[in-house]
C-alpha cells in the first residue's frame, strides 16, 4: 500500500493546542479531548515548539514536510518490547512534548513514553484501523503475548480528515474491527460469567457494547465511502469504547476470542496484517463457529467495505487452519480471559465452519 497524497486542508492547520491538563473534566461518555478537521497536523512543529515525534515510517515520511518545525528527535516505533520501550522513554529529553504520528504501534509508544517520562502527548492517528489513540495503556508484546499496561491521557487526540482520507481506503475500513468485537466480546463475556470465570457483569456496559454495534451499522456507508462524518463516527466511537475500557478497569466487552484469534495468528503466523482486518476475521469465525449471528456481523463487514477474503489479505487457508488447532491452548497458556475460544478444541468440524464463514 502507498500514500496517496500529502496533508492539505483549509484553516484546520492554525487550530490553537492547550498543553497541559486538556483532559481535566472530560466525562466517560466522551473520553479523550478530539479535534476533527482537515489540515490540523500544518505547522503542528510550530505551534507545540519542542517536540518529539515517535512516528510509523511511511506516513511520516510523507508529511514531516508539512510539520513545521523539525522535532528534536524522530523514533520509529517498530518494537513493544518493555525492554525497549524503556531504552526510548529514557533516551527523550525534558521540556518537550511527545506526538504519536502513526498507526497502533506508534500510538502505544508515544502513551509509554509520555507515562513514563509524565511529559505532555500529542496524538494524531494516520490509519483508524485500531482504537489504540483513544485507549489509557499500551499494548505490549512480552514473551509472544500481549499484555496492556501504563496510563496515558494525551492533551489532544487531532484526527485530520485530509491524512485518513489520503490513506489506502483499507486504512478507514479495517478501523471496524474493534468495534464489530463487541459483537462476540459480549458473548464471551456472558458466558465467561455464566461458567463463574469473569469479572462481574455490567449491564450498563453489555447495553453500551450493543449499541457500539448498533452505532457502527449505521456508519457503515460512510465509512466505505472514508466521508468526514463516516470517519468521524468511526473515531467516536473508539473514543468511547477507549474511555469506557478505562472506567471498568477491564475490556471484557470489547476483547474476547476474536482477539486472542489474531494473537495467536500473529504467533503462528510470525507476522501480522492491518489489526482492524484482522480482528474482524476473528469475529466473522467465531460467530459462525458458536452460533453468533454470523449474517449480521457479514453484512456489517460487507456494508462498511472492510477487506476479509483471504486472497486480498494475502493469507493462506493453512495459517488459518495452524492458528484454530493451537487457540484453546494459546487462550489458556496465554491466560487471556476466559471465552468460548477456552471452551472448545478446534477440531475438523469447527474448521470446515470457519472455511465456509470465509467463503474460501
Amino acid at each position: 500500500m502507498t500514500w496517496q497524497t500529502t496533508t492539505t486542508g483549509k484553516d484546520g492547520g492554525n487550530t490553537p493546542i492547550t498543553i497541559g491538563n486538556a483532559h481535566t473534566g472530560f466525562s466517560a461518555l466522551h473520553g479523550f479531548k478530539t479535534e476533527y478537521g482537515s489540515g490540523l497536523f500544518n505547522g503542528l512543529g510550530d505551534r507545540l515548539g519542542a517536540t518529539v515525534v515517535i512516528h510509523a515510517d511511511k506516513p511520516w515520511d510523507v508529511l514531516q514536510h508539512s510539520y513545521g518545525r523539525a522535532p528534536v528527535m524522530a523514533i520509529e516505533a517498530n518494537d513493544l518490547s518493555p525492554a525497549q520501550l524503556d531504552e526510548w522513554a529514557k533516551s527523550v529529553p525534558d521540556d518537550v512534548t511527545i506526538v504519536g504520528v502513526g498507526g497502533g504501534t506508534a500510538m502505544d509508544v508515544a502513551k509509554w513514553v509520555h507515562w513514563r517520562r509524565q511529559l505532555p502527548l500529542v496524538q494524531v492517528p494516520t490509519l483508524a484501523s485500531v482504537d489504540a489513540c483513544f485507549t489509557r495503556m499500551s499494548a505490549l508484546r512480552d514473551q509472544n503475548k500481549v499484555r496492556y499496561e501504563g496510563d496515558a491521557v494525551p492533551d489532544v487526540v487531532l484526527v485530520d480528515y485530509a491524512i485518513l482520507q489520503a490513506a489506502p481506503s483499507a486504512f478507514i475500513s479495517a478501523g471496524i474491527g474493534d468495534v464489530l468485537s463487541c459483537h462476540t466480546a459480549l458473548a464471551d463475556w456472558r458466558f465467561a460469567v455464566s461458567k463463574g470465570e469473569s469479572h462481574p457483569w455490567n449491564d450498563q456496559a453489555a447495553g453500551a457494547s450493543l449499541r457500539f454495534v448498533d452505532g457502527l451499522e449505521k456508519s457503515a456507508s460512510g465509512i466505505k465511502d472514508q466521508s468526514e462524518e463516516g470517519i468521524r463516527s468511526l473515531m467516536e466511537l473508539h473514543r468511547e469504547i477507549g474511555w469506557l475500557c478505562h472506567d471498568l478497569q477491564h475490556a471484557r466487552f470489547e476483547e474476547g476470542s476474536e482477539h486472542f484469534f489474531a494473537y495467536a495468528f500473529e504467533q503462528v503466523t510470525g507476522r501480522t496484517i492491518l489489526h482492524g482486518e484482522l480482528v474482524s476475521l476473528g469475529v466473522l469465525i467465531m460467530t459462525a463457529i458458536f452460533d453468533n449471528d454470523y449474517a449480521r456481523v457479514k453484512r456489517i463487514i460487507t456494508a462498511c467495505g472492510t477487506r476479509h477474503g483471504l486472497d486480498e489479505l494475502g493469507i493462506k487457508w493453512e495459517e488459518i487452519e495452524a492458528t484454530l488447532k493451537i487457540l484453546q491452548k494459546f487462550s489458556i497458556d496465554g491466560g487471556y480471559w476466559y471465552s468460548y475460544a477456552h471452551s472448545r478444541n478446534f477440531g475438523e468440524k469447527e474448521i470446515e465452519i470457519a472455511r465456509k464463514a470465509l467463503d474460501f
